[in-house]
């Protein structure tokens, strides 16, 4: 996935691309990225308001007021810098690791950071990824592959609401468990901040934590935590592609992966043909070429093996 595809699809996600502009060419400039980090294309908007495009839950706790704050005070520089130091190409945990352990930590310091994608089912999660940094190694071993809602409250907390929150050890908040606040002393983790994205259609989500954080400016933290969650859960849903395709189409032309997408349509050779102003023939010939690159033989293959 190209970085541009790769921010068009966040942009997509976070409401800032509506129906309207489908189709058509987006850019992603400085002064975009600009406005979006003071607040103009974020989910809430600066009135509490639901913003067009994003999706409309539950009722949210009563902080609208800082979950809304200008986020003038937000280094934006260092956001846009991290936007397009953003990886690009087949997704990989290596790609997702370098780019929070680099960039992104020049926007938000932490100490340790741990990402997952999961999925929800019967008030129990299921993790299919995780992705660590500074983390002990005992700490991550203690992590469950999977657990219970109810074992968890913080978690249980972020699903209900969808509101980043801060666990500071020394303040924590009454839906801590007595096992979350165990687990921070035991492997001194310090205030620790998270959120993440849930896709309610598919039941499944990105959760991030970051531990060692400043525990001075909790307005400040979770508007930076708005601007991160959506653009890692859009890298987590890149390396799931990536996992899931049985083939390496980035072995392809950009014309041969023109063709695939026109077959996966169900287009004949001919309506191809047209759409491309190219002969049948070389239609055929494109097709034989993109066959031996995956090591098939045929279109009906082709089309199995990518739905």
């Amino acid at each position: 996935m190209s970085r541009r595809s790769l921010l068009f699809s966040l942009m997509k996600k976070c409401g800032l691309v509506g129906s309207q502009a489908a189709g058509r060419s987006v850019s992603w400039s400085i002064s975009s990225c600009a406005q979006w980090g003071k607040g103009e294309f974020g989910v809430i908007s600066k009135s509490g308001r639901q913003a067009k495009g994003s999706k409309i839950g539950k009722p949210k706790p009563d902080n609208t007021q800082e979950a809304s704050a200008d986020r003038s005070e937000l280094n934006l520089k260092a956001w846009i810098d991290a936007l397009n130091a953003l990886p690009a190409g087949s997704m990989t945990d290596d790609h997702i690791l370098g780019w929070v352990e680099g960039p992104l930590r020049h926007f938000f310091p932490f100490q340790r950071f741990l990402g997952g994608y999961g999925r929800l089912s019967g008030g129990r999660i299921r993790m299919r990824n995780l992705v660590t940094s500074g983390h002990q190694p005992d700490f991550i071993a203690s992590l469950e592959d999977a657990f219970n809602l109810t074992s968890r409250g913080c978690f249980a907390w972020w699903v209900q609401n969808r509101v980043a929150f801060i666990l500071d050890p020394a303040h924590p908040p009454a839906f801590a468990t007595d096992r979350e606040l165990e687990e921070i002393r035991h492997f001194s983790l310090g205030v620790v901040a998270a959120h993440g994205v849930i896709d309610p259609f598919a039941n499944t989500g990105t959760y991030i934590s970051f531990a060692g954080i400043a525990a001075d400016d909790h307005i400040r933290t979770r508007a930076s935590l708005n601007l991160i969650a959506p653009v890692l859960h859009a890298l987590f849903l890149a390396t799931e592609q990536v996992a899931r395709s049985p083939v390496d189409l980035t072995r392809l032309t950009d014309r041969q992966r023109q063709l695939v997408d026109l077959a996966l349509m169900g287009l004949p050779d001919k309506t191809i043909a047209s759409r491309l102003g190219i002969s049948e023939h070389t239609v055929g010939n494109h097709f034989r070429g993109i066959y031996e690159r995956l090591g098939i033989s045929k279109r009906s293959q082709l089309i199995a093996i990518l739905k």
